[in-house]
C-alpha cells in the first residue's frame, strides 16, 4: 500500500471491530474516513482490509483517577499535573468499523480473520474508493465527489432512486436545492419523467445552462473551424425537425406552453447543457469537475466539451445514445390550478373531493346524498352526448341546483356556503392553465401521449395561492396517476412511462398531523394519496423525491419509504431524532456528523449507493441556471438593482 502510515492497530481487534493509535500532529480529522489495514495471513501472503472510522477516544494513564488524587492538593502538585497533561503523555485512538477484505479481483468480501494487532494503517486510495461507491454503468447517475478524496467519484442508482424514493433534508441554505437541481440534471439526461411541485419556482430554468458556463464555450459555437459548431448546428436542426412533426398531435390547449419552450431550449446554450450531460454519461464523469477555483472549472469545462465534439459528431451521438433521451423536451412549465370536472374518468366523489378542497369544509353524509343525486344526472347528460362541465361552470350548475331546494331544508345554506367558497377560489385563478390532471398524465406517460415526449412537467407554485390550492393540485395530479397506472389503463410492462413525483417544500404539501391546516381537506388528500404512491407505487413505476428543511414536519409515512436519504446539516433535536428512526444505515456517528456538516456537504445513505454505508459526499454543482433570485432588499438599497 503507498502512502504514509497514519497509525497501527491497536489492542483486541475482530473481524467486526478495530481499533488504531495515530498521532494529533499527522492526522487532523478522522471522523468518518476510510481506512486501509495491511495485514499477513499465517502463509505470509499480505490482505488489505477497508474500514471506517466511526469514533475517536483520548487518553492519559498518567492522569489516570487514582494517580491524580496525588496531585490536586498542593502548588507543587498542581505544577507536576500541569506537566502531566502535556500531550506528550496523551493516546489518540481511532474506533472503527470492518467493511471487508479487498481480494485481488477488486472485490470487498466478508471478512473471516481479524487484523494483526500493531498493522499498518493507511487512509484508502482513489481507486479502492471508487471500487466500494462508483460504478460508471450508464444507468447510474454521477452526482459529485467524496468528501474524504476530493475527486473520488461515487455513483446512484437510478434505478433505486426512481423506484425506491428518495429523502433530501437539511436545514435552510445548505444546499438542498443545488442537491435536487442535480439530480434531476442527471435523471432526466438518463430518461427519467418527472412532475415536479415547485412551491418557489427554484426548477424553472431547468435545461439552460449557467451564464458562465456558456460564455466559456460561446466564441467556439461561432468559429467555423470548431467541431463544437457543427454538433450543436446539426443537434438543433435534428430537434427542430423532430420536434414539427411531434407538435402536430399537440391540442391546441397545451400548443403555445410546449412551442415556448422548445423556442427556448433551441438556444445554444440549452443544446450545450444537453451534451455536457450525454458527454458525463458517456465518459463516467461527473458533469463538472472538481477545483479549487470557479475559473478552473470553468476551464475544464470547456475543454471537457470541445474535446468531446471532436470525438463525437452528431450521427455517431445517435447511436450511442437512445433517441428518445437525444429527442425528448426537458421541461415544460405550467402555472395551473386543479381543474373541477366530471367526466368518465372523475366520477362524482372525485368532485365531491375537490369541493371540500376548495372550499374548506367537509362534506356531510347528508350533503352526500344531495350532491350524489345531482352529479348522478349529470353524468346521465354525459352519457347521451352532452359535453362535460368543468370549474366556475360546474359550479354554478350547482348552485343553480341549492336555489331550487326548499327554504327549510337544512343542508340548503350549507350547500350554498360551501359551493360559494369554492366559486371564490376558483374565480381568484384566473390567468392560470386549468389542469385537467387526467388528461395530463394521460398526455405524459402515455406511450402514446401527445407530452410523452417531455422529460419534466415542472408546476410553478409560486404564485398559486391559497396553499391548500396547490395541495388540491398534487392531489389531483397523482390520484390521476395512480388510478391510471393501477387500473392498467397505462402500464410500465406495456411500454407506458414510469413518473417520478418530486415534491419540494414536502412540510407544506404533505404535513404531518398536528401540523397547520392539517385538518382542510386539501391537505388529508394530498397526504392520503401520496402515502399510497409511497407503499403501493413502486409495482407501477411511481416513485417519490421528498425535499424538506423539517422532516420531522412532513408526513412520516411517505418518508418512512424513502430507501435513500440525502441529508444535509439538520441540527434541531426532533428532526435528527425522525432521521435516525427513518434512516435505516444512520448511526449515532452520522447524528453527531450532521450538526457540523458544511454547506454543500451533506450524508448519502441507503439502496441508491453501491455498497449500503452512508457516505460523506458533495454534490456538483448545477449545470443550469438557478430558478428565481432570492430578494437582495438592502443590497439594492445600497448599491442598486444592478
Amino acid at each position: 500500500m503507498s502512502g504514509e502510515v497514519i497509525g497501527r492497530v491497536f489492542g483486541e481487534a475482530s473481524t467486526e471491530r478495530f481499533s488504531f493509535v495515530f498521532s494529533p500532529q499527522k492526522v487532523k480529522s478522522l471522523r468518518n474516513l476510510f481506512v486501509v489495514v495491511e495485514s499477513k495471513d499465517p502463509e505470509g501472503k499480505t490482505y488489505r482490509v477497508i474500514g471506517r472510522v466511526v469514533d475517536i477516544l483520548t487518553d492519559n494513564p498518567l492522569l489516570s483517577p487514582e494517580n491524580l488524587k496525588f496531585f490536586i492538593n498542593d502548588e507543587y502538585g498542581r505544577e507536576i499535573s500541569d506537566y502531566l497533561r502535556s500531550d506528550r503523555f496523551k493516546t489518540y485512538v481511532a474506533r472503527c468499523e470492518v467493511i471487508g477484505e479487498f481480494d485481488e479481483v477488486g472485490e470487498i468480501r466478508t471478512l473471516t480473520r481479524p487484523v494483526e494487532t500493531g498493522a499498518p494503517v493507511f487512509f484508502i486510495d482513489k481507486h479502492l474508493l471508487e471500487t466500494l461507491f462508483f460504478s460508471s454503468e450508464r444507468y447510474n447517475l454521477f452526482p459529485g465527489f467524496i468528501e474524504q478524496v476530493r475527486d473520488a467519484r461515487f455513483s446512484l442508482d437510478g434505478d433505486q432512486i426512481v423506484t425506491m424514493h428518495c429523502g433530501i433534508f437539511g436545514m435552510t441554505g445548505m444546499g438542498k436545492t443545488t442537491t435536487t437541481g442535480t439530480l434531476l440534471e442527471e435523471l432526466t439526461v438518463r430518461g427519467v419523467k418527472s412532475i415536479i411541485f415547485d412551491p418557489h419556482g427554484d426548477y424553472v430554468n431547468l435545461g439552460i445552462l449557467k451564464e458562465n458556463l456558456f460564455s466559456a464555450v460561446e466564441g467556439a459555437i461561432k468559429r467555423k473551424d470548431f467541431p463544437l459548431r457543427s454538433l450543436v448546428k446539426d443537434y438543433r436542426e435534428f430537434l427542430k425537425q423532430r420536434w414539427s412533426t411531434l407538435l402536430k398531435s399537440v391540442p391546441p390547449s397545451y400548443k403555445e406552453m410546449v412551442k415556448a419552450e422548445m423556442k427556448e431550449e433551441l438556444s445554444p446554450d440549452s443544446i450545450c447543457f444537453r451534451l455536457a450531460l450525454i458527454s458525463s454519461v458517456l465518459k463516467g464523469e461527473v458533469a463538472l469537475p472538481v477545483a479549487d477555483r470557479t475559473d478552473e472549472i470553468v476551464k475544464e469545462f470547456r475543454r471537457r466539451l470541445l474535446t468531446f465534439a471532436q470525438e463525437f459528431d452528431f450521427e455517431k451521438l445517435k447511436r450511442a445514445v437512445p433517441l428518445q433521451i437525444l429527442e425528448r423536451l426537458i421541461k415544460l412549465r405550467i402555472e395551473g390550478y386543479p381543474s373541477i370536472i366530471l367526466n368518465r374518468f372523475f366520477n362524482k366523489y372525485f368532485v365531491m373531493n375537490m369541493i371540500e378542497a376548495y372550499s374548506g369544509e367537509e362534506i356531510s353524509e347528508a350533503q352526500e346524498g344531495i350532491y350524489t343525486r345531482w352529479l348522478d344526472s349529470m353524468e346521465e347528460e354525459l352519457e347521451s352526448g352532452e359535453y362535460e362541465k368543468r370549474d366556475l361552470e360546474l359550479i354554478e350548475s350547482l348552485l343553480s341546483q341549492v336555489n331550487s331546494l326548499r327554504d327549510n331544508n337544512k343542508s340548503k345554506y350549507p350547500l350554498k356556503r360551501q359551493l360559494e367558497k369554492a366559486k371564490m377560489v376558483l374565480s381568484s385563478q384566473g390567468g392560470f392553465f386549468s389542469v385537467d390532471s387526467y388528461e395530463l398524465v394521460k398526455a405524459f406517460s402515455g406511450r402514446e401521449g401527445f407530452l410523452s415526449f417531455v422529460s419534466n412537467i415542472i408546476f410553478d407554485l409560486s404564485s398559486l395561492s391559497p396553499e391548500t390550492v396547490q395541495r388540491a393540485l398534487l392531489y389531483s395530479v397523482v390520484y390521476s396517476a395512480f388510478h391510471l397506472h393501477k387500473s392498467g389503463e397505462l402500464s410500465v410492462q406495456r411500454g407506458d412511462f414510469p413518473i417520478l413525483f418530486v415534491i419540494e417544500e414536502a412540510r407544506a404539501l404533505i404535513p404531518r398531523s398536528g401540523a397547520e391546516d392539517i385538518d382542510h381537506p386539501a391537505s388529508r388528500f394530498a397526504r392520503n394519496v401520496v402515502r399510497r404512491v409511497a407503499t403501493e407505487g413502486r409495482k407501477m413505476g411511481l416513485g417519490l423525491i421528498l425535499i424538506s428543511q423539517k422532516p420531522a414536519s412532513v408526513d412520516p409515512l411517505p418518508v418512512s419509504q424513502c430507501n435513500t436519504l440525502i441529508l444535509h446539516r439538520v441540527i434541531n433535536p426532533e428532526d435528527l431524532s425522525f432521521v435516525k428512526t427513518v434512516g435505516e444505515s444512520i448511526s449515532q456517528e452520522d447524528i453527531e456528523t450532521l450538526k457540523t456538516v458544511e454547506r454543500g456537504v451533506s450524508i448519502v445513505t441507503g439502496t441508491a449507493l453501491k455498497m449500503r454505508k452512508s457516505l460523506l459526499v458533495r454534490f456538483r454543482d448545477r449545470l443550469s441556471k438557478e430558478g428565481r433570485e432570492h430578494p437582495k432588499p438592502l443590497r439594492n438599497l445600497w448599491y442598486g438593482s444592478q
